[in-house]
């Protein structure tokens, strides 16, 4: 059983953003996966990497978005894009430098990020979206 899902809660209704937001999901799981069965350095470093190179994809998606449509609440979004991404890396940095481990806490702290963006930041955007189409 998967960690956790894209349940239809947090499903936003643009598919573009429920598609990126699948795959994160996907990768996540992936990355508690690999944690909780144990797997190396490499496997681990592996995943991470590619959790956070589809990330900056997404946000950045997501971001020229918001610009096309003039989104009120861009910068918030931005900030909030800018915070994870910073503290995803310098996870990243620790790990790779060998001071700092990676658990399943990392993928608790993903989970409850991505749940509560999606719930808070992405709803609002996906909603300005569907008004500016009507």
């Amino acid at each position: 059983m998967a960690y956790f899902s894209l349940t239809e809660d947090l499903k936003v209704g643009n598919s573009f953003i429920d598609q990126d937001h699948q795959k994160l999901v996907d990768l996540v799981n992936q990355l508690h996966t690999a944690m909780a069965a144990g797997h190396g350095k490499d496997v681990l470093g592996k995943i991470l990497a590619e959790l956070i190179r589809y990330t900056r994809e997404h946000f950045k998606r997501e971001e020229d978005h918001m610009q096309r449509i003039a989104y009120p609440g861009y910068a918030a979004h931005k900030q909030d894009h800018d915070k994870l991404i910073r503290e995803v890396v310098e996870l990243q940095n620790k790990f790779n430098a060998g001071n700092g481990m990676l658990s399943v806490q990392v993928s608790t702290f993903l989970r409850n990020w991505l749940v509560n963006h999606i719930m808070k930041a992405d709803k609002d955007l996906a909603t300005a979206i569907k008004k500016m189409a009507a």
